[in-house]
């Protein structure tokens, strides 16, 4: 009894466990671009949703330094980067969310290329953007 009730504990404790460190600093460097972004506008669409809302998120970013680029940005190329946010009120486990940006602001951004190569997508869930 008291096997089973410390195997029960372990498995809820890990029910909210984020990614681990090591499998999002993975997902960064695997990332196709790597790019300092400055979010030159920013799009937002809000869809309400019965237990919180999605956040639909397009950002036209103007590249001011380039980590590395499989796709050759340079610094003055604009980007797409096209994400969803979830916000809501019981959130499933697993990786936290990516923050919606804010007009102007720069970060550090991994990114891969979207299936229709006309946008950028997250590549490393809510750790895709960073302080530069």
């Amino acid at each position: 009894m008291r096997t089973t009730l410390a195997y029960l504990l372990l498995a809820l404790s890990t029910l909210h466990a984020a990614i681990a460190p090591d499998h999002i600093r993975r997902l960064q460097e695997e990332a196709a671009e790597a790019l300092v972004i400055k979010a030159d506008q920013v799009d937002v669409k809000i869809t309400e949703l019965k237990d919180g809302r999605r956040l639909d998120v397009q950002v036209t970013a103007s590249v001011q330094s380039v980590i590395r680029s499989k796709a050759g940005h340079k610094p003055g190329d604009v980007v797409k980067v096209v994400y969803k946010v979830m916000d809501l009120k019981n959130p499933p486990p697993g990786p936290g969310e990516a923050k919606v940006l804010a007009k102007g602001e720069t970060v550090r951004a991994y990114l891969d290329h979207s299936s229709d190569k006309q946008s950028l997508r997250l590549a490393a869930y809510g750790d895709s953007f960073q302080n530069p």
